[in-house]
């Protein structure tokens, strides 16, 4: 195998936590062997990593966000790809081997896929990530939570992407001032200077992918409305507006709740309002979810994302997005 074609697996992680070393254990499973692992860590650790078949570079550069932290490990070493994972997640076996022949074949400048839950998720974790699929929560980006079908796309999530280094650092790489929207970001910045990039998805590229819990979920859709304004799309039409459907039916709910009509009147289109909004997602969720449970309490999960996100929103518009959304981040990745 030729060494020009090595590729740099980078992770950015907080430290050496049993995620990560999942991850660089499930990474000895790849078929295509020409790669080497670069963990960009805020703490030095404590324990060592087992021998694996491949080279770990370890690079601790302290409490920075991820977006500097895989610039920093793009720009440090040699090798003509770069692989984007993370630390709570890990591929396929045939993940690289299939990403540098599409790549090779000029499917697009930049490849990825799906990112799809562990197998041995919890119930928890089990309900956001059927929440998560649905159109209501990740609107017409929904097909990277499961294994659709081949497509070029806007933007693929930095948790799964491979492109060439040198396109990488071409376009200046991710902005390190970004705590969330980073991959979203650059996609539309190398857009602007080159329209006719080509961005492709397949679903075997796919990765395991841990799901938060409810807790963490919730406050990773109020980091996402926090960043709303920025997720509007113009250029698809009325499905790029979703980011501002949940802040406007938040601002008509409240209207409703604090107005002068009466109680009575309030209740019947609240509870109306409530019914058509659960008929609509059932409709919907139906199609992949089975069990009346499952399909109950995604419907629930759902409606609290989206009032999450209204939350989030909501902060940003207030000026109090750059006090708490790091904050909210955070605590949503450590969640139990």
């Amino acid at each position: 195998m030729k060494d020009k074609d090595k590729v740099n697996i980078i992770i950015p992680a907080i430290k050496l936590d049993e995620e990560l070393m999942k991850c660089l254990k499930e990474l000895n499973k790849l078929t295509y062997l020409n790669f080497f692992v670069t963990v960009a860590l805020d703490y030095k650790p404590k324990n060592k990593i087992p021998k694996l078949k491949y080279k770990v570079n370890k690079l601790v550069v302290g409490k920075i966000n991820m977006s500097k932290k895989r610039n920093i490990a793009a720009k440090k070493f040699n090798s003509k790809y770069i692989a984007f994972i993370d630390s709570d997640a890990y591929p396929n076996k045939n993940w690289l081997k299939l990403a540098i022949k599409y790549l090779k074949k000029k499917k697009g400048e930049v490849v990825g896929g799906p990112g799809i839950p562990f197998n041995n998720q919890n119930y928890s974790e089990k309900i956001c990530y059927f929440s998560k699929r649905s159109k209501f929560v990740t609107g017409y980006l929904n097909f990277r939570k499961y294994k659709a079908t081949k497509r070029y796309c806007d933007w693929l999530e930095s948790c799964n992407l491979i492109m060439g280094k040198k396109f990488f650092l071409k376009y200046g790489g991710m902005d390190s001032a970004r705590y969330t929207g980073e991959d979203k970001e650059f996609f539309e910045r190398v857009r602007k200077k080159n329209p006719k990039l080509k961005v492709f998805y397949s679903p075997d590229l796919f990765i395991y992918h841990r799901e938060r819990r409810f807790i963490g979920f919730l406050l990773q859709r109020s980091c996402f409305g926090m960043d709303f304004i920025n997720l509007i799309k113009f250029n698809v039409g009325l499905k790029g507006l979703q980011p501002v459907l949940p802040v406007f039916i938040f601002i008509i709910l409240f209207i409703i709740m604090f107005s002068n009509i009466a109680t009575n009147l309030k209740l019947i289109i609240l509870s109306s309002s409530f019914a058509l909004g659960s008929g609509v997602i059932f409709l919907e969720i139906r199609k992949y979810i089975k069990s009346f449970k499952d399909i109950v309490l995604t419907i629930i999960t759902i409606g609290l994302a989206n009032l999450s996100f209204a939350a989030g929103s909501l902060i940003a518009l207030i000026g109090l997005k750059k006090m708490l959304a790091n904050k909210f981040y955070s605590y949503s990745r450590w969640n139990k």
